[in-house]
């Protein structure tokens, strides 16, 4: 059986993630109100995908795989730096018309999943 202390804070914690919106939550809020319903929907579909992908490694045990060698750590590391350069890449070069109000652009619904 649980101890009493463990479960008040165990609760205690879990009330602070559903009461406090974090990056994603964030991240789809802007998202919506910048492009509209179809691609909040589509960016919050994006980061429950990830969600899902990553209780699944956890559940086969790769997560502990990893964490136990820094080979294969560093391997994903940098191969996850390697395609944020790429993105980086991509958004310089990427011809898209300037917005001179500040405001963000809309994107396509199938561009907020990805």
């Amino acid at each position: 059986m649980i101890d009493q202390a463990t479960l008040i804070t165990y609760i205690a914690v879990v009330f602070g993630f559903v009461f406090i919106p974090g990056p994603a939550t964030l991240l789809t809020f802007a998202r919506a109100t910048s492009s509209g319903t179809k691609v909040g929907i589509a960016t919050g579909a994006g980061v429950a995908a990830g969600d899902v992908i990553h209780t699944i490694m956890a559940i086969v045990g790769i997560s502990a795989i990893i964490a136990a060698s820094a080979v294969l750590f560093s391997i994903i590391k940098y191969i996850g730096a390697a395609y944020l350069v790429y993105l980086g890449i991509l958004a310089i070069i990427e011809k898209a018309p300037a917005d001179l109000a500040g405001r963000s652009l809309p994107i396509s619904a199938g561009r907020a999943f990805r």
